[in-house]
């Protein structure tokens, strides 16, 4: 299925457009394992309704939906959690321990990004975020697992775009879902020579020593792919980490 929202993989693997700002800059991925399905980052609140209507087309279930995962806490990757949890009632939310307060009590956050954008400029962009119930969250350490119907998520703790980021490795794939850790790259950038990326370089926790260390611990696994939130697949992983370590350095 390739719909002017969903692109599928491999593996059950698919991207939802998350509708942020414009088309194919933010990606939701969709994991789905034997009737279950599990969501990576979430984009805004505005990008839900786009979401279930994918999920309806795949004739899955909201109640099928076992995990919302987010890579790390920026609204354009956690903005919709909590719109995610009142449509999908069965869903766990899988964090990073450093992230987990702020899903369960996101004034802080709230008050951080309005700082930014201003009121009027953050409702416009980010919506509604309300708090999600601590009995629903999953904190989500280093090294530590979560099982899809039978399917293993692995979770490596990837700091350098920020300290609450994790990196999910799907063992069946043999790839990762990287947030904003192996840095950008948009599809209609793409060459001949293959994708280019780009380090993410948000401000406010970028520290490159880690995320140098970061980009090498993903490419240590040699994976057959990456997905980026920002934009989908790709492969050719050992020259893309390269280039990123280059670009940080």
């Amino acid at each position: 299925m390739t719909s002017s929202l969903v692109t599928d993989f491999e593996h059950g693997i698919s991207a939802i457009d998350a509708q942020f700002h414009r088309a194919n800059r933010a990606a939701i991925h969709l994991l789905v394992e034997k009737g279950m399905a599990a969501l990576i980052d979430t984009g805004t609140s505005f990008s839900i309704p786009g979401v279930v209507e994918s999920l309806q087309q795949k004739n899955i279930k909201t109640k099928n939906v076992a995990y919302i995962i987010l890579t790390h806490i920026h609204l354009d990757h956690a903005g919709g959690a909590s719109e995610c949890m009142r449509h999908f009632p069965n869903a766990k939310l899988v964090v990073h321990p450093r992230g987990a307060s702020h899903m369960i009590n996101p004034a802080r956050l709230i008050a951080g990004a309005m700082s930014v954008y201003g009121e009027a400029e953050f409702k416009r962009v980010y919506g509604e975020i309300h708090p999600i119930d601590a009995d629903r969250i999953i904190e989500a350490p280093d090294e530590s697992r979560i099982d899809l119907n039978g399917r293993s998520l692995l979770f490596l703790d990837t700091p350098g775009h920020a300290r609450h980021h994790n990196c999910i490795y799907d063992e069946q794939s043999q790839s990762f879902f990287t947030g904003d850790t192996f840095g950008l790259s948009y599809r209609e950038f793409d060459t001949a020579r293959g994708a280019f990326i780009l380090p993410t370089t948000t401000p406010t926790q970028f520290d490159p020593q880690q995320l140098a260390s970061s980009v090498a611990r993903i490419a240590a696994w040699r994976p057959r792919a990456v997905h980026l939130t920002h934009y989908a697949r790709v492969d050719d992983v050992a020259r893309l980490a390269a280039d990123m370590t280059l670009q940080v350095r």
